[in-house]
This record gives C-alpha cells, structure tokens and sequence, in this order.
C-alpha cells in the first residue's frame, strides 16, 4: 500500500518507523550475530571487536525493550550464562537483515 505524496509524513512512515527501530552502527550486526547462533554476551563482544561492554549491554537492553530479542538466564554456577534469543518480532526482520547483509556484500566489498 502506498500513501501519495501529498499525505505523506516521515514521522509515521514505516520506513522512518523501522530505521529507526534498528538504526545505529551496531544493532543490525547484534541481530544478524543472533539470527546465526552467536548468542551469549563474550561471544557478541568477541564477533564486534570494536564495540564496549557498555555500548553493546545498551544495546541488547533496547533491543530487548523493543521486543525484538528475549533475554535468558541459564541458572548456573558462576559465571552466570545468558542466552539471546530473537522473538517472534526478531525473527520477521530475519530476511531483511539478510537482504541488507547480502546488498553489503555485492556493493561495498
């Protein structure tokens, strides 16, 4: 479904709205890490060399909050073991994220 011009508002645009849901430097690469099997925190942080504990702890908690990734906590002996999951939500942007890691690939290699 398309909105003519005349109607449109970038601010309820779900293209705006989707961008901006996983927009930054790292959250695509947190949900394409996860959507491959690389789901616990020292994994993400070693896949990311160039992300810190901090930017990358904000960045699961948002990703969280939007209901995109679960957050599991494996009752364990210490070190306590967290696990990642995409949601139902996570899993629908799977393709897309593929797509976008695709387009990289071929264009900017």
């Amino acid at each position: 479904m398309f909105i003519a011009l005349t109607e449109y508002d970038a601010g309820i645009c779900p293209v705006s709205k989707t961008i901006s849901l996983i927009s930054g430097k790292w959250k695509p690469v947190i949900l394409y890490l996860i959507q491959h099997g690389v789901n616990r925190f020292g994994l993400l942080q070693e896949k990311m060399p160039g992300i810190s504990r901090k930017i990358l702890t904000e960045h699961l908690r948002d990703l969280e909050k939007q209901g995109l990734i679960s957050r599991e906590v494996k009752v364990s002996k210490h070190p306590q073991v967290v696990i990642y999951r995409l949601t139902e939500s996570g899993v629908s942007l799977r393709e897309l994220i593929t797509h976008i890691y695709n387009w990289g690939s071929v264009h900017l290699s």
